[in-house]
């Protein structure tokens, strides 16, 4: 009897065991372990940071710039000279009310020297008694001339001192409205300081939310310019006057800016977490299986006689949170093993084994 051998054939019967026992192969998998924490509603919205104190600085005294002592860009303390205004008149009328008080108070002491005599004299009866209250009343005159000359010498010093104008609080010169050798009067913006240590990230809330957020309400605050950093903050303001157009509402949070990183104009991403936490079973996106039907499921680690095998539970998932989702399953606990990684093509009750054990991110 010949035997024929097909081409091929060889090879099928070479294959053909490694087709009957792959299935019995254990696959290597990452798992994460299922668990339960709390988790908040969250919003995700746009604003804009803005500045919480603005000044356009105005002299207050009509005046000669005599020197620019800042440029735009620098940073100020309150206190720190800005600029200054020739004082040259207004110091010669300080130095002209300054002798006219020295003159009254001359005066004064004579007038007083006088009374003192006329008293004297009185009780000796040289002289009547309206003389001596005629110098009575000559040192009331004089008194009341040197109080006054004294009020118009604090005036003219005050005068010379507001040819120095200060910053008002501490900020950054954002821009210089005047220069040198320019006369200013009192209605003139000299510069504009922007206070930059303390902000607002001001945010147009829509109105279904309006009414969940409250003064104090937390949330997260991210900069498209600082990518990797976030930042926490609070509610400060909410503003119940809104964009008709719109139907948004402004809300206003102030944020430390210590470290200078953040400047007025940039934009931000806020996230508002807009009630208490709750409890809820986390899964991380990628241990989701979804199928073409939209139904989804996941695998879960068994014990099946000391053989750890991959058997899938058909879930429903709930809202997202931080790359995780909501889980429901009534064959899901809080301990049990579910795989991540290697979950794409597996076989009910296939032998699988553990490469990795992930940790859930929350």
């Amino acid at each position: 009897m010949k035997i024929r051998v097909v081409p091929g054939s060889c090879l099928f019967i070479l294959l053909l065991p490694f087709f009957v026992f792959a299935g019995d192969k254990a696959r290597p998998v990452s798992v994460v372990t299922v668990v339960v924490a709390p988790v908040q509603d969250e919003i995700l919205l746009i604003g804009s940071v803005t500045a919480r104190r603005v000044s356009r600085i105005s002299p207050r005294i009509d005046g000669f710039i005599s020197a620019m002592l800042v440029d735009e860009g620098d940073e100020v303390r309150a206190g720190d000279a800005l600029l200054r205004l020739d004082p040259v008149m207004a110091k010669l009328g300080l130095e002209r009310a300054r002798a006219q008080v020295q003159e009254a108070e001359a005066a004064l002491n004579e007038a007083g020297r006088q009374r003192d005599e006329a008293a004297e004299l009185l009780k000796e009866k040289h002289i009547s008694a309206t003389i001596h209250e005629a110098s009575l009343a000559e040192v009331n005159i004089k008194t009341a001339a040197l109080k006054r000359l004294q009020a118009e010498f604090s005036q003219q010093r005050e005068r010379v001192a507001r040819h120095i104008i200060y910053a008002p609080f501490t900020g950054v010169v954002a821009r210089k409205e005047v220069e040198v050798g320019q006369w200013v009067e009192t209605s003139t913006v000299l510069i504009e300081l922007v206070e930059i240590s303390f902000l607002r990230v001001d945010v147009p809330v829509p109105q279904i939310y309006f009414e969940q957020i409250r003064q104090g309400t937390a949330t997260t605050i991210k900069f498209d310019a600082l990518p990797g950093r976030s930042f926490d903050g609070k509610v400060s303001i909410k503003i119940p006057v809104g964009n008709a157009s719109a139907r948004t509402f402004p809300i206003r949070m102030e944020i430390d800016n210590a470290e200078g990183l953040i400047a007025p104009g940039m934009s931000a991403r806020v996230s508002i977490k807009l009630e208490q936490a709750r409890q809820a079973m986390l899964l991380p996106r990628d241990a989701i299986i979804r199928k073409p039907d939209d139904s989804e499921s996941i695998w879960m680690l068994v014990n099946d006689n000391d053989q750890m095998k991959a058997r899938p539970v058909p879930v429903q998932t709930g809202r997202a949170y931080r790359g995780n989702v909501e889980v429901f399953a009534a064959g899901l606990h809080v301990g049990d093993k579910v795989i991540v990684r290697g979950n794409e093509i597996l076989q009910v009750d296939q032998l699988v084994y553990i490469a990795r054990e992930h940790e859930l991110k929350l």
